[in-house]
């Protein structure tokens, strides 16, 4: 079903990997898009589509918010957040 929440994540995902494909998405974003991508490798890259919520890959990687609710990892956060989960999750770069 197409909401209006989903059609804003889109196009936050899309714009993002355009972004990125530019060299414009901020570090810490890209980050978490390879953290993101590293966990759903064999699952569902795999495919080309996540496997929890059925969105393309690779823009789904690149939404603010997770589909799993932080089952598999969390929402995308700011530079000091992710540098704070990076260390505490042994997270390396």
């Amino acid at each position: 079903m197409i909401t209006p929440n989903k059609i804003f994540n889109y196009l936050q995902g899309n714009i993002r990997l355009f972004s990125e494909q530019y060299n414009l998405l901020p570090n810490h974003l890209k980050e978490q898009v390879r953290y993101r991508a590293s966990i759903c490798k064999e699952s569902c890259l795999q495919y080309g589509k996540c496997q929890k919520c059925g969105c393309d890959l690779p823009g789904k990687l690149y939404v603010t918010e997770s589909c799993n609710r932080g089952e598999k990892f969390p929402d995308l956060m700011n530079d000091v957040e992710w540098e704070v989960y990076k260390k505490d999750n042994d997270i390396n770069f």
